[in-house]
């Protein structure tokens, strides 16, 4: 593939310095060469990317508000963390492995990896794997990194190849699992790519932050505005002395130079002396609507009330719990598509296993999720759905519907609670055999 792509390039180069000949003013390009090829009709130039790439970045390290954003979407949407197993015992085994390792550690890694998808609407994962072990290790590429995704010419949906942006002027690439030259080649890493806010015939994703970044801006310098504004306000409360003794003054301005009445908090006079106080006046209370109409703003286009930015004046609990509605849906679809994400990193990496020590691979994973709820209710509320569900399950348990360990799972889930497989295995263990089925 990347000789391909290299022939490609040279043929491109041949034919633009025919047509520079032939012409009789030349222009020079200086991008790499791999913006000028197809992409899909959804995608945007890449300059418009990269400049929003690190607009994102930038606000992300000095906005506070941008800041508040990402944070808020990795509090709701990781949590306390998202816990994957599988019913297949081989299988489970092997995601322990995985999720523990010490080269991966994906517990620790799911906050900056949410963090990274709220910045940059897209993530590359790569998986070296072990040839002796068949262990994958996990890293990352950014989306500032990656210049091009290479897909199959009658279909931009199959992602073939990934060229990162490195000092030589081809790049690096990277192949996904769909190219035939990392078919039953474990030896090869492979990418993968993960996105969000993507549009149905785009390749690339969106940042969460793109609607809200000129707006956040705004803000920012609005507020630069208003503190400098007080500023040249104190400034301008300056002491007006006039001095009946004409010959007097330049003492007495040499005098308040070395001694700033002011700072000192005390000023004497007497009748020779009179002092006015001058003040600028800013209409601050004006301003207030303004800074208002920039937040919500910034908080529509984060998909967030403004509760959510700790702005609480005049908002009762009945109405922040309604506005709090589309939010927690939001951020619950946001933790749906990181366990997709994660999903598809353990099925292409337990395949990379299978290849290595020549064990047959299931198409099918069984696998299961453990995660917190975005949106939890008062103590009162879990305390009644989980007496009410533990009426079910025994019912359900009667009958043989359902097992032990899916059932304590289930309850644990409606009590607002989540425990590791393996600690919901070990309270099974220890229960009276009368309370395990």
């Amino acid at each position: 593939m990347q000789a391909e792509l290299r022939r490609l390039f040279a043929r491109l180069r041949r034919r633009s310095g025919r047509a520079a000949t032939a012409a009789v003013t030349a222009q020079v390009d200086d991008s790499p060469g791999w913006e000028t090829l197809t992409q899909a009709p959804g995608d945007r130039p890449r300059a418009d990317v990269s400049a929003d790439l690190a607009d994102a970045l930038e606000a992300w390290r000095k906005n506070p508000f941008v800041r508040r954003v990402v944070a808020l979407t990795r509090a709701y949407a990781v949590g306390s963390g998202i816990a994957i197993t599988s019913a297949d015992p081989d299988i489970d085994a092997f995601i322990r492995d995985f999720w523990h390792h010490p080269k991966n550690h994906i517990d620790r890694r799911l906050p900056t990896i949410c963090d990274q998808l709220t910045r940059d609407g897209e993530l590359f994962p790569v998986l070296f794997t072990n040839l002796v072990t068949g262990m994958s290790y996990l890293r990352f590429k950014t989306a500032r990194q990656i210049v091009r995704v290479v897909t199959d010419p009658d279909d931009y949906e199959t992602e073939l190849a990934y060229i990162e942006r490195t000092d030589s002027p081809e790049g690096r690439t990277w192949y996904s699992p769909n190219h035939i030259i990392t078919l039953g080649r474990p030896e090869r890493p492979v990418m993968l790519h993960w996105t969000i806010n993507k549009p149905i015939d785009a390749t690339r994703g969106e940042s969460d932050l793109t609607p809200i970044l000129p707006w956040a801006l705004r803000y920012s310098e609005w507020l630069k505005d208003r503190v400098r504004l007080n500023r040249a306000r104190t400034r301008a409360g300056l002491l007006d002395i006039t001095v009946s003794d004409e010959t007097a003054i330049e003492a007495r301005r040499r005098q308040l130079h070395r001694t700033n009445p002011l700072e000192a908090g005390i000023y004497v006079h007497g009748d020779g002396e009179t002092v006015t106080l001058h003040n600028l006046e800013i209409n601050a209370d004006d301003a207030e609507a303004d800074g208002r109409v920039l937040r919500l703003a910034i908080a529509t286009g984060a998909n967030l009330a403004l509760h959510y930015l700790g702005e609480g004046e005049g908002t009762n609990y009945a109405t922040a719990r309604e506005m709090g509605e589309p939010t927690a849906r939001f951020f619950a679809d946001r933790q749906q598509a990181i366990i997709w994400m994660l999903m598809d990193l353990l099925t292409v990496a337990y395949r990379r296993y299978c290849q290595v020590t020549a064990r047959p691979a299931p198409q099918d994973l069984k696998l299961r999720v453990t995660v917190a709820e975005v949106a939890r209710a008062d103590n009162a509320g879990l305390a009644a759905a989980a007496r009410d569900m533990a009426n079910a399950l025994q019912v359900a348990a009667a009958h043989g519907w359902i097992d032990a360990e899916t059932a304590l799972t289930l309850l644990l889930k409606f009590a607002g609670e989540t425990l590791p497989v393996e600690q919901i295995r070990a309270i099974l263990a220890h229960a009276r055999p009368d309370e395990r089925s």
